[in-house]
């Protein structure tokens, strides 16, 4: 059945118009064919040509440099298949795909240990994509009309706050939502992100910014357990996960239906391919601080600018330390705590974070080492705070 789109005269121009700027041989026949993808990037475009056809054309160059016409044959890493979010659940009630991401008990570090974010991630994730706008592309020739998109739940459960201020963990949000954004403009049904706590918050009032209008509005949030009888009305319960609020267990009846689903979870060691990379100590602008035992060192930060983004990076030559984030309030003199003082451990990855400033004025950074009575700890750091626009034009170079 040939999926049929209802288009005004002024959109059937339109598309005619873009489709005529290419070359017949400048895609695969199949996609060139495609007057819903012609559509699709319009769309995104608020049909302004030169717009449209701009994105469309950094379209088939990327296609290009991640060779995405072949990548089902792509064979992931181990690691990414077994700890990494993203597991088909199966179809809505109309057809669209629906994909489970256990985001929340995901180990950064780990997989940065296991994999290159360059090919090994983007490739993983370009291939669950690519699979499911296969599944939608044949369930609208089923059923001769265009479908809504994908849909997407994000499992925040157990999101802790050191990911909420990991500054790779963000960059590479930022790069994949990019990538999705640019690459499959209007393919996006909706995204349920449940089991939120205030420690996301953090990280997406970061990640947010990259995002289109059109994606925000798609995003629900849901602290407490309504969005299963949500998803129920989504996704039939025979589909859905038991645990999600369906039917749906595995054969010797767990709920969390392992079988199909990734959890993520701990890096196993024996997965890892890059080397410990505990060596802040040697690289430049670097300093050193003895933090004495049974006490702490503050390091105070001025933002002048609004939106500015204070970066941190920092190790200890053994055991943990704690770290929090802090403003003073000019005003009072009263001091508020915007990173709670955490213990972290730096024996595997030097830490590091990110932090968006709502407010001008002073920030501390504070090392408490009030819990050791015998030692004193030996930090080795970098800080910086970066305007918006400086912010912005780091994250163009992320690897």
């Amino acid at each position: 059945m040939a999926v049929t789109l209802e288009l005004s005269n002024d959109e059937e121009l339109a598309i005619k118009e873009l489709k005529s700027r290419f070359a017949a041989d400048e895609m695969p026949t199949e996609m060139y064919e495609d007057t819903h993808m012609f559509h699709r990037f319009l769309k995104a475009r608020d049909y302004n040509l030169n717009n449209a056809e701009y994105m469309l054309r950094n379209h088939l160059t990327w296609r290009k440099e991640f060779k995405v016409d072949t990548v089902k044959d792509y064979i992931s890493r181990e690691a990414l298949v077994k700890f990494f979010p993203g597991s088909y659940i199966g179809l809505d009630i109309e057809g669209c795909p629906v994909e489970f991401f256990a985001t929340g008990n995901i180990d950064p570090k780990g997989i940065r240990r296991a994999a290159k974010f360059i090919p090994d991630i983007v490739m993983h994730v370009i291939k669950i994509v690519e699979r499911d706008a296969e599944i939608l592309k044949n369930q609208a020739i089923k059923v001769g009309k265009p479908l809504s998109g994908g849909f997407y739940i994000a499992d925040l459960k157990k999101f802790p706050l050191s990911v909420a201020t990991d500054k790779k963990s963000l960059e590479h949000a930022i790069y994949i939502a990019k990538l999705y954004q640019d690459n499959y403009p209007e393919s996006l049904k909706g995204v349920f992100v449940i089991n939120v706590s205030p420690y996301f918050t953090l990280f997406y009032n970061m990640l947010k910014h990259f995002l289109a209008p059109s994606f925000v509005k798609k995003v629900k949030f849901y602290r407490t357990d309504d969005y299963k009888e949500d998803l129920r009305k989504i996704i039939d319960p025979d589909v859905l996960p038991a645990f999600l609020g369906g039917n749906r267990t595995d054969p010797d009846g767990n709920p969390l239906c392992l079988s199909f689903l990734t959890h993520c979870g701990k890096v196993e060691d024996k997965y890892f391919i890059q080397k410990n990379s505990r060596c802040l100590a040697e690289q430049p602008g670097v300093q050193r601080l003895l933090v004495s035992r049974v006490s702490l060192a503050e390091i105070e930060l001025k933002v002048v600018e609004l939106g500015s983004v204070i970066e941190w990076e920092f190790e200890t030559r053994s055991r943990d330390i704690g770290f929090g984030l802090f403003f003073k309030d000019g005003g009072s003199d009263r001091i508020v705590e915007l990173i709670p003082l955490m213990r972290l451990h730096t024996e595997d990855f030097s830490e590091t974070g990110v932090h968006k400033c709502e407010k001008t004025g002073t920030y501390i950074i504070v090392f408490d080492n009030s819990d050791s009575w015998i030692r004193s700890k030996e930090i080795f750091y970098r800080t910086a705070v970066k305007t918006p626009a400086e912010h912005e034009e780091s994250l163009k170079d992320i690897d």
